[in-house]
């Protein structure tokens, strides 16, 4: 692993308020919205913008040499735009707030990409933008992940038994889940900066700073537990309200699990944020390949599937934690 990024206390302040205390300030009309029975999808969406605009603002804040700073601002206006259509989907129910955001999530990510491939190199290589090489190592690793994924996608499916493994069978014997797989590939690019906005936060700024206060192992397991409670707002009022302790138990756990194997990646990968921006994008829209619904809210979690979560995500995922990236340096 490379030198941790160096960050001061400021930086680390700012960016903790804007990528920690700013969704859980949000919970409050977020709670309100989905009390008076109103979609919430905004907050989720919106929500994914917040590490990223966290370390933008504090390096800007910082006033720190050569930044990408069109890019930058760019991400943070959108986050801005995307945290006002939550809350008028509060103040003026009923309007289709979530196209609108979608709209401006689409318009920007196509903005994005003119500047971050028109700016200069050295500036997206210093501050972690650019695609380093081992282009092979980066596809097989994402292939990997979704066969682990799937595999387990599978086997829930399986472990219900009857009826509901008959009728998952019959589903992949369809053209819906093919269809939405090659939708994948041209939506990426469409839709890519929320991803980015959690993976810059987690992976290229907070993971170094924790791994190098706490070691490799420890401080990725740390940032896991602290990615999980950053969805608490989302637990308890979109994910789901009715079992959200349940909730945030699998969500931790994916978390820690899951983390692991995309900080692995994308120190595989030599550092490449990118990396880890494809597979959360993988994670978070295969679900329309898996399930035929892109629908995630409102679920019911009862402590049997936490078992079963914990077991599959533990064996499929925790593994790569004995990997060459979190290998402890040995002190002279």
């Amino acid at each position: 692993m490379n030198t941790p990024i160096r960050t001061n206390k400021r930086e680390l302040t700012i960016f903790f308020v804007v990528a920690f205390a700013v969704p859980y300030l949000m919970g409050i009309p977020l709670a309100i919205s989905q009390r008076a029975g109103n979609d919430t999808s905004c907050f989720a969406n919106a929500q994914m913008f917040y590490p990223a605009a966290g370390v933008m603002l504090a390096y800007l804040m910082a006033k720190r040499p050569a930044l990408p700073v069109r890019f930058y601002v760019l991400h943070i206006v959108t986050t801005i735009l995307c945290m006002a259509c939550s809350v008028l989907s509060v103040i003026v129910p009923g309007q289709q707030w979530l196209v609108y955001l979608n709209l401006v999530l689409i318009a920007a990510s196509i903005l994005a990409w003119i500047l971050l491939l028109t700016d200069k190199k050295d500036k997206r290589e210093a501050y972690g933008l650019r695609w380093h090489g081992k282009v092979t190592m980066a596809l097989g690793l994402c292939a990997l992940f979704l066969v682990l994924k799937t595999a387990m996608v599978f086997l829930s499916a399986f472990l219900q038994g009857g009826q509901s493994w008959s009728d998952y069978l019959a589903y992949w014997q369809t053209y819906v889940p093919w269809i939405n797989a090659l939708i994948l590939i041209p939506n990426f690019f469409l839709c890519f900066l929320p991803f980015f906005g959690e993976e810059y936060g987690w992976r290229y700024f907070l993971t170094p700073f924790l791994q190098n206060k706490f070691g490799r192992r420890r401080g990725v397991v740390i940032l896991g537990v602290l990615w999980g409670l950053w969805h608490l707002p989302l637990n308890l009022f979109f994910y789901s309200p009715e079992t959200s302790l349940q909730s945030l138990i699998a969500q931790i756990i994916v978390c820690v699990t899951m983390g692991i194997f995309f900080t692995f990646s994308y120190e595989m990968c030599g550092q490449n944020v990118w990396v880890p921006v494809l597979l959360h994008y993988l994670n978070n829209n295969m679900i329309l390949v898996w399930s035929g619904t892109a629908d995630i809210s409102n679920q019911v979690y009862t402590w049997g599937d936490i078992l079963v979560s914990a077991v599959m995500y533990g064996v499929l995922f925790l593994p790569f934690l004995a990997g060459k990236p979190f290998a402890e340096e040995k002190e002279n």
